[in-house]
Parts: structure tokens; sequence; C-alpha cells
């Protein structure tokens, strides 16, 4: 562990654009308003999505679910309670089974909504209780009874499960702040393995992007087709990476970057996060995953999975864990 020693006037000799907010812990800032504050507004938002349930209106459904995606994204972009906790390493498979396994859950889930057992028994997989399920039962058909009773059960396990990450942020505060050397490894892999599976799952193989699927988008496996939420949730991971890494949010990653002298890998990694929010930002609004439309986002991410690997983990004394992690 390295202490926070002395950390203040080094940052306020060599980092850009800082003021009083120097003389603050940037890990305790961290964790307290990227972490714990984004686990805090998932369990809310997941909340209020269980009140919509009984609303007519589908655009108060469909507002609700697409907050709740963009907050679980959120989440999900620095997950590190896992290693805090052996149980949390699961929590995310519990709320998003995206990408896993290949069942088809569309086609299980209609045979569910067809049957006369209980949502409750019926409903009986992980696989079945989770966001992307959530998102198949809410807008895949008419809003029927039966959906309704199902999404019950459904978000009820999501924000159990939400609520067992917030409360498990919560128990490890400390234990984040003890140790700064794994706190840092711990953000920035998480940073890496997000952006990866962004640039790799959210975009190349919906886009059309890898190899197998050159030229072919396949809309239909987005990670939310239905809600077509999925795109806010690629937004989520942007942000918070924005919020861990601009200079004008620190303190913040940045903030210990800078202190020890990573600034050249810093602005690499700076420099290819804000030109994948700006594709991002200029994607044509009513997209279907187009492979032309898509190509400035996948590029900016894979030049950002280099930026990190290649240029910014080194600098600073981090061990990228992630396969691939350089995106060669």
């Amino acid at each position: 562990m390295k202490a926070f020693t002395g950390l203040s006037l080094m940052l306020v000799l060599s980092a850009p654009a800082l003021s009083q907010a120097a003389e603050q812990d940037p890990y305790a800032v961290i964790y307290d308003t990227v972490i714990q504050a984004n686990a805090n507004h998932a369990v809310t938002y997941c909340g209020e999505l269980k009140q919509t349930l009984d609303s007519p209106s589908l655009d108060q459904r469909h507002q609700a679910f697409t907050q709740l995606a963009e907050g679980w994204g959120r989440v999900q972009a620095s997950y590190i309670l896992g290693a805090y906790d052996m149980a949390a390493m699961d929590y995310p498979l519990m709320v998003d089974y995206f990408h896993m396994g290949k069942e088809d859950i569309h086609e299980s889930l209609g045979r569910i909504m067809k049957s006369d057992l209980a949502p409750s028994k019926a409903l009986y997989k992980n696989s079945y209780k989770t966001l992307g399920a959530l998102d198949d039962v809410m807008f895949s058909g008419p809003w029927t009874e039966r959906r309704k009773a199902m999404a019950e059960v459904i978000s009820s396990n999501v924000c159990k499960r939400l609520t067992q990450v917030r409360d498990g942020y919560q128990t490890h505060r400390a234990d984040f702040l003890e140790d700064h050397d794994k706190a840092l490894s711990l953000l920035v892999n998480a940073e890496i393995e997000n952006i990866y599976k962004t640039r790799d799952w959210r975009i190349a193989q919906i886009s059309g992007l890898t190899k197998d699927t050159l030229g072919k988008p396949k809309p239909e496996n987005q990670q939310y087709p239905y809600s077509k939420a999925s795109w806010v949730f690629i937004g989520a991971i942007l942000e918070t990476n924005k919020q861990l890494l601009a200079d004008d949010q620190q303190p913040n990653v940045a903030t210990i970057v800078y202190a020890k002298h990573g600034e050249e890998g810093l602005a690499a990694v700076q420099e290819a996060l804000n030109a994948s929010l700006l594709a991002y930002q200029g994607a044509p609004a009513e997209h279907n995953y187009n492979t032309g439309d898509m190509i400035p986002l996948f590029q900016g991410l894979l030049d950002l999975q280099k930026a990190f690997y290649r240029q910014l983990v080194g600098s600073i004394g981090v061990t990228a864990t992630l396969i691939d992690a350089d995106g060669d």
C-alpha cells in the first residue's frame, strides 16, 4: 500500500486545471461520487421502474427501463466489488446475462408466457431474471397481465442484486481506501475490461465489424433489442470513463496518474476517450448499428484500449489483466 502522503503538493505542481479539489483524497472521492453513488442511483432507478409496472403508459415504462439500463451501465463500467467479496463476483451475471450462454432466452420466455405456471416458479433460471429478460418481457410484445406478473418477478430479482451491490460497496469502503495500489489496479482493469467488451460485444459483433460478421449487422443481438436501451448503456460506459479520467472531473483517476508522473499515457487515453465520445454523440439518431455508422466509435474504442494497455498502465505501475486488452 502506498499512503496518500504529500500528494496534494505534487498535484498542485504537476496537474493542470486543479483547484481546491486537489486537497481531497482522490480515492475517497472516486469511491463516494462514482462507485458508491452510481450503485445508489441504480437501486433508486430499479425501484422507480417497479412502480411503473402498474402504469398503462408504455412511455413511462420505457423511460424507467432506459434509466435503469443507463444506471446499470455506470455501475458496470467500474465494477470492482468482486475483488472484496467473492460472492459479489457473480452479481453482474445475476443482473445482466448479456453475451453468456447459447440458450435462446426470447424463445424460452415465450414458452413461459404461454404457460399457466406461476412466474415465481417458471422463472427459475438466473438468466430468466435479468435485465435482458426484463427487456424482452416488457417490450417484445403487447403489455398483458401475464407480462406484468413476469416483469414484477424479474424486476424484484434485479433490484435485489443491485441492492446487494450497493450494500456491498458500503461495507467495503475502508478496504478500498486501505490499499491504494490494489484500488488503482482494480479501477483501471475494470475500465479496460468494459471498454473491450463494449468495443467487441456491443459494437463490433452487432455492427458487422468482426471477421465472422463483416459487413453484416446483427442488431437483433444487441444487449437490449426490444427497448433499444443498448445505446444508452454504451453511453454510460463512456461517461463513467470520462468521470474517472477527465481533467475537469478531478479529483479522479487522472489526479492519481499525474501524481505518478503518467501524464503522457494519460494524454493518449484522454484523446482516445474524447474521440470515442464524439463518435458516440455523432452517430445517427435512428441508427440500426449499421457497419459504416459504427466504424468511428469502434475505432475510438480500439484506440482507447491500446492507449490504456500500451501507454498508461506501465507508467503508473498497473498490470493489465485482460487478455487481448491491447486490441490485437
